[in-house]
């Protein structure tokens, strides 16, 4: 399978050091390691931190010709603070140089060959990027939009936009009931509000992730539910952009839609007992959590 992803490619700064980082490269790296075609579009800067990360992307099997060079603004570098409980905070800096991705023949040719494009929220917060995005979006056959609210970097009817464009959206608890309220929802349940995203964004493909408890998928109306992996966890980030690959994989494989919530699911919780966004995970390691014995 190809997929395609646009969006922020950058440098998680860690307490013990840098790790390349950025929800749609994640997602990515993660697809790859299970054998998609990956292409990431995107932007960084002509600095030593530049040429590391392309070096890297290409690295984990993630084609990277399509990742522009900008003479202006730096490669970006996120301040990551875990928690004691391994939950992150993140620092973004504003501007950087995925904040100014521009549209190219090239990069349209790759979307409209993908069987999936994947953008994020995030990558819409500044009118260049916004833009480039907006005109990506309509060549995509399959549109899956992962939502990260990063505050200050996000503005409710912008991501309403986004997802209204979306064939399948994946998202946490947290930013459903934000959304939810936003979009001026009365409901206090999750499975409620669920229902109410769904109808408000005419999206037929939910994905909501619940940390430990598991993650939710709505289809067409209907719910599914898996109830999560006990691992220890080592921290969470990268921890939803696992489960979303793998999530994504097992759907355009043909899977089950219970097969495929339970193998993302598996995958999210493997990655929390690592550190790292996009540490080694085996499809062995993945078939025996979800069928220990």
């Amino acid at each position: 399978m190809k997929i395609s992803s646009f969006g922020e490619v950058l440098w998680d700064d860690f307490p013990g050091g840098k790790a390349l980082g950025g929800a749609p490269l994640n997602i990515l790296v993660r697809l790859a390691s299970l054998g998609a075609e990956c292409s990431i579009i995107s932007r960084c800067g002509r600095d030593a931190d530049g040429e590391e990360l392309l070096r890297q992307i290409a690295e984990r099997n993630v084609a990277a010709d399509l990742v522009q060079i900008d003479e202006e603004h730096a490669t970006s570098l996120v301040k990551v603070l875990l928690k004691a409980d391994g939950s992150a905070g993140y620092e973004i800096v504003y501007p950087c140089a995925w904040d100014k991705i521009r549209v190219t023949e090239a990069a349209l040719a790759r979307v409209a060959e993908s069987d999936a494009f994947i953008y994020g929220s995030l990558s819409g917060r500044d009118p260049v990027s916004r833009a480039a995005l907006e005109q990506l979006l309509p060549a995509a056959r399959f549109r899956v939009l992962d939502v990260n609210l990063r505050k200050p970097h996000y503005d409710a009817q912008r991501v309403l936009s986004l997802m209204q464009q979306a064939h399948l959206i994946k998202l946490n608890d947290e930013e459903l009931y934000e959304l939810a309220a936003a979009f001026g929802s009365p409901y206090r349940s999750l499975e409620q509000n669920l229902h109410y995203l769904a109808r408000h964004t005419r999206t037929d493909h939910l994905c909501v992730t619940l940390g430990q408890h598991g993650a939710l998928y709505f289809r067409h109306g209907e719910i599914l539910a898996h109830h999560g992996f006990h691992v220890n966890v080592a921290d969470t980030v990268g921890a939803g952009d696992s489960f979303l690959a793998g999530f994504l994989h097992q759907l355009l494989s043909g899977a089950a839609p219970a097969d495929t919530l339970a193998f993302a699911c598996a995958i999210g919780a493997l990655n929390v007992t690592r550190h790292g966004a996009t540490p080694a995970i085996s499809l062995a390691e993945i078939r025996a959590l979800m069928q220990p014995g």
